[in-house]
């Protein structure tokens, strides 16, 4: 096995060495940032046939293909709901892997854009996917050791190069989301938890008016309550279905619980704001949501005091510019008005939140 100490910038004969590599039916072992890889030319069988027997996978295994740019990955697989593939051309390269729906209409296909100089030259010169499995044997940890790599693998007469570039930047095998079925499943975290990775890849709702302790935490319940049931599932499973609901002020404190009006009219449905701790509006809260919600005129006003550029997504939560009034400091008769008023208003407007989701676009 040669070993080449890999120069940044990528140098054009160590690529065209390796890739010449890979077309002749070799392995090669390339750096990315998370894991070493153990790489094959996907379109060749014997290549493929090498690297199941060395990794001790059987014929049933599925490898990732690894592309060098995420607009590759649109020859595998079919187009993901607009807000994850947002996601994902954001994250990539990086440490994701995502197993989507294959383009073909059958079965699904694991894809992946490392994020290493060298390696996302190879996979272009090469023209087409690579397999890559982190370096190891079956059962055991990645070995990220080039010195060790070399130790353990050296001998295995089809593993023609070692692509030296140091120790990974993560060190650790990157996160494995599943999209199917218009439901967002994360099957291994990675350098990104599985609320991170949910939380980038979903619609993010924001409902808005001054303390963020009655109205708008009202409102974030139930949406969250009222989709959830439109969608029959449990309210836990929004995220995964690409929704997330949250509600702020635009003059509050932080940290407050919901006013007592609001936690007694809603634990009347059922409902539980007592985890609820009130948030101030900013720039990048409004910047992060997809619609923004407001209670009131005035609050509407605010909002695009902080960010003018969101007036295409921010709206009265009522129609023909009707107010939701302040219960604050009324009779507990006044919250369930309130509450039951805010309730037809997202009803009406439910078609509108699940578009944003998932399960629009499966």
């Amino acid at each position: 096995m040669q070993r080449l100490e890999i120069l940044d910038p990528p140098n054009a004969a160590q690529i065209a060495k390796v890739v010449a590599a890979l077309r002749g039916g070799q392995l090669a072992i390339l750096p990315t940032e998370t894991v070493y890889g153990l790489a094959a030319d996907s379109n060749n069988p014997n290549a493929v046939a090498a690297l199941r027997e060395i990794k001790g996978h059987g014929p049933d295994h599925h490898f990732t293909h690894h592309l060098a740019t995420a607009e590759h990955t649109s020859r595998l697989v079919a187009p993901p709901p607009p807000r994850l593939e947002s996601f994902l051309h954001r994250v990539w390269p990086g440490p994701i892997t995502a197993v989507l729906p294959a383009v073909t209409g059958v079965g699904q296909v694991g894809v992946r854009v490392p994020a290493h100089p060298f390696t996302q030259a190879v996979i272009a010169e090469l023209g087409n996917s690579l397999y890559m499995t982190s370096v190891n044997t079956k059962g055991k940890d990645p070995i990220n050791d080039p010195e060790l790599i070399e130790a353990t693998f050296g001998d295995e007469a089809r593993l023609s190069i070692l692509a030296h570039a140091g120790a990974p930047r993560l060190g650790e095998p990157s996160a494995v989301i599943r999209f199917e079925g218009g439901q967002l499943k994360v099957l291994r975290e990675g350098i990104l938890d599985g609320r991170q990775i949910l939380h980038g890849a979903t619609a993010m709702v924001t409902f808005v008016c001054t303390g963020n302790t009655c109205r708008s935490p009202m409102a974030e319940a139930l949406a969250r309550h009222l989709t959830a049931e439109h969608l029959n599932i449990p309210v836990d499973q929004l995220l995964a279905h690409g929704l997330c609901f949250v509600s702020a002020g635009t003059s509050t404190l932080t940290g407050m619980s919901a006013s007592t009006g609001s936690l007694e009219v809603t634990a009347e449905l059922g409902l539980d704001l007592s985890g609820h701790r009130t948030m101030s509006v900013t720039p990048e809260l409004v910047r992060e949501s997809d619609l923004v919600f407001c209670l009131a005129k005035s609050h509407l006003h605010d909002v695009l005091e902080v960010l003018p550029e969101a007036h295409d997504k921010t709206f009265l939560l009522g129609p023909a510019q009707q107010n939701v009034a302040d219960p604050v400091g009324g009779a507990i008769e006044r919250y369930r008005e309130v509450r039951d008023e805010i309730a037809k208003h997202i009803e009406a407007r439910i078609p509108e939140l699940v578009g944003l989701g998932f399960a629009a676009s499966s």
